[in-house]
C-alpha cells in the first residue's frame, strides 16, 4: 500500500529548483524554439533578398502599361468566341494531361506500394523501394520532363512519362502509408485462417485504404494539374493553356491572359473544393 502511495504521489515531471528556492516544472518545448527561429531566419533571409539581391528596373516600368494591364485584365468581353473556345479547348487538354499522368502513376505505383509497405514486405525489399521513390520525388518534376525531352526528343509523350514518373514516386510514398496503417491484426487473423497474400491485400488492405487513396489521387490530379500548365511554356509542349498564355503575355493581349487565368483558377479552386470534400470522407 505504501508503495502505491509512493508511485501516486511521485511527480509526473522533474522539478528544478530555482535560486529563489522555489521549484518549477521543466516543460521547455524544443520544438516551439526550433520553429521560431527557422521563421525569423526565413524573415531575415526575405529581408536580405528583397532589400540587397532583388534588381529592380524600376527604369523600365511603366505606368501606362500598368494601367492597361489593370484596365483590360477582366475585359473578357472583347476576347472573341471562337477564341474563348480555343482556350477552353485548351485547358480540357490540359486536364486532361494532367488526369491521364495522375491514373497511370496511381496504376503503375500501386503494386510498388504494397511491396514498399513494412508491414506487408520484408524490410530490406520495402528500405530499398522507399529510398529509390525519395530519391525520385527529391527531383522536381519539370526535371524529370527535361531529362526525358533532352534524350527521346521533344513530343507529348515524353512529357507524359516525365509527369509519370514522379508521380509513380509520390504514388509509392502515399500508399505504402496508407497500407501501414491497416489494422495489423486484421492481416494476421486473416493470414491465420490460410488466405493467401493476394486475398489479404484484395480482401483487407486496399477496402481498408481505399479511401485516403483516392484523397491522395485528388490530390495528385490537382498537382498534375499545375504541372501541366507550367509544362506548355516551359518545355514548348503544344496544345496546352499555358503555350497560349504564354503567347497571350508575349504580345500583350491582357484581355486573352486574364481569361486564360481565371479559367485556370477555377479549375484549381474546383480542384481543391474536390480535395477538402474527399478529406472530410477520409476523416470521418
Amino acid at each position: 500500500m505504501s508503495a502505491l502511495v509512493s508511485d501516486i504521489q511521485a511527480p509526473a515531471v522533474p522539478l528544478i529548483k530555482t535560486r529563489s528556492g522555489r521549484y518549477r516544472l521543466n516543460q521547455k518545448d524544443m520544438s516551439s524554439w526550433l520553429i521560431l527561429t527557422v521563421g525569423i531566419m526565413f524573415l531575415f533571409a526575405l529581408i536580405f533578398f528583397l532589400g540587397f539581391v532583388a534588381n529592380y528596373k524600376w527604369d523600365q516600368f511603366s505606368p501606362a502599361a500598368a494601367m492597361k494591364i489593370a484596365t483590360e485584365f477582366f475585359r473578357f468581353d472583347k476576347i472573341a468566341l471562337a477564341d474563348q473556345l480555343s482556350i477552353l479547348s485548351l485547358l480540357i487538354n490540359t486536364i486532361i494531361l494532367g488526369f491521364i499522368t495522375t491514373v497511370l502513376g496511381a496504376l503503375i505505383g500501386l503494386p510498388f506500394g504494397l511491396i514498399a509497405a513494412r508491414n506487408l514486405s520484408w524490410p530490406w525489399l520495402s528500405n530499398i523501394i522507399k529510398a529509390l521513390a525519395s530519391f525520385v520525388r527529391a527531383v522536381p518534376t519539370i526535371i524529370w520532363v527535361l531529362l526525358f525531352i533532352s534524350g527521346y526528343g521533344l513530343t507529348s509523350t515524353t512529357a507524359i512519362v516525365g509527369m509519370v514518373f514522379h508521380s509513380w514516386a509520390f504514388f509509392v510514398k502515399s500508399y505504402s502509408e496508407s497500407f501501414e496503417e491497416v489494422d495489423s491484426g486484421t492481416i494476421e487473423a486473416l493470414r491465420s485462417t490460410g488466405c493467401t497474400s493476394l486475398q489479404v491485400i484484395s480482401g483487407a488492405v486496399i477496402p481498408s485504404a481505399l479511401t485516403r487513396m483516392i484523397s491522395w489521387i485528388a490530390m495528385r490530379s490537382e498537382i498534375n494539374f499545375a504541372v501541366a500548365v507550367v509544362v506548355g511554356p516551359a518545355v514548348g509542349v503544344a496544345g496546352t493553356i499555358g503555350s497560349v498564355i504564354n503567347g497571350y503575355s508575349r504580345v500583350g493581349n491582357y484581355s486573352g491572359l486574364g481569361f486564360s487565368l481565371f479559367s485556370v483558377f477555377l479549375t484549381a479552386l474546383i480542384f481543391e473544393l474536390i480535395l477538402a470534400r474527399l478529406k472530410q470522407r477520409s476523416a470521418g
